[in-house]
């Protein structure tokens, strides 16, 4: 047998997975990053528009400095409309957070897999299988557990975490199907200031709250560094060295490590319900990876913490 044909001996996979694992996790700092923002006075709107400017702003300054172009014209309104869409899949996952927990809107966010699977089946003609349709079972079974079927009081947040699902699968098919990008890291600074002007324009219509003092602004920077613009480059060189379906497969780890996070370090409980469920929705998007399921390149969206975090444990 010739060593190439083992891939998990080659030094350029391993480097691949090391970078998709350092992806997923580095998604996972977000709710460690967002409660030294909510400590300084932050609200969700203003928190999402101080990240996304100083990400996208970051890009930028790192694409003139290596002579990289912006997208121009279609393509560039193309990508900054998925922005918005990943802004409006933001505004409903923080609404969410408000009236349901953490994790519980971390694992119906997570959910998007099957939207993304149902509307390519419904209205882009994608071939359906016995694998897929269990995948759906499972992600429908997951949100009915973890949200104890009753929901429990808790509808809004609820329809509020289904609606930034959705969003973000819509988002996602539209970027997938409608956009052939030609610079990946480019095609990321549109999106990311397509988010920025998204919350630009919330905080205009609805009014924002922006941190205050060194050490919310640090978290900021944080928050706009190593959880947004280094996770996007690290799923984009890991990628192509693993390839998509492990490298999607790879990325459901993101909610483990949010949840993990919120529980651990932010003090939330978890429901025996809600683990299960949150499994189930895992167990669906790995299905759906494994078996040419779509899911993100990099997911920009970002994970709450509830508003009334007041001090930092």
């Amino acid at each position: 047998m010739q060593p190439a044909s083992i891939p998990l001996l080659g030094s350029a996979y391993a480097r691949g997975l090391m970078l998709v694992l350092l992806s997923a996790f580095c998604y996972g700092l977000q709710p460690l990053f967002a409660q030294y923002a909510y400590a300084g006075g932050a609200d969700p709107v203003g928190l999402l528009l101080v990240r996304f400017a100083i990400a996208a702003s970051i890009l930028m300054l790192f694409l003139r400095l290596r002579g990289i172009r912006l997208p121009r014209g279609r393509l560039a309104w193309q990508n900054l409309l998925v922005g918005i869409g990943y802004g409006l899949t933001a505004l409903g996952y923080y609404t969410a957070s408000r009236s349901t927990s953490v994790s519980l809107a971390v694992i119906l966010m997570y959910s998007f897999p099957a939207f993304v699977t149902a509307l390519s089946i419904a209205y882009l003609g994608e071939r359906t299988s016995p694998l897929k349709l269990l995948s759906l079972v499972l992600a429908l079974g997951g949100v009915l557990l973890a949200t104890g079927l009753s929901l429990r009081g808790n509808l809004s947040g609820v329809l509020w975490a289904l609606f930034s699902a959705l969003s973000y699968g819509a988002a996602i098919i539209y970027g997938t199907h409608s956009i052939r990008h030609e610079q990946p890291l480019a095609s990321a600074a549109m999106v990311l200031l397509g988010c920025a002007l998204t919350f630009a324009v919330a905080a205009l219509c609805w009014g924002a709250s922006t941190p205050s003092g060194a050490p919310a602004w640090w978290s900021m920077l944080g928050l706009a560094l190593f959880a947004t613009i280094l996770p996007v480059a690290f799923f984009l060189a890991g990628s192509p060295l693993i390839g998509s379906s492990a490298a999607s497969t790879l990325s459901t780890l993101e909610p483990v490590v949010a949840v993990t996070i919120a529980v651990l370090l932010i003090g939330e409980q978890i429901s025996a319900g809600m683990l299960g469920g949150g499994l189930l929705v895992v167990a669906a998007a790995i299905i759906l990876s494994r078996q040419g399921g779509t899911l993100p390149e990099p997911a920009l969206v970002p994970v709450p913490v509830p508003e009334e975090t007041d001090e930092i444990s």
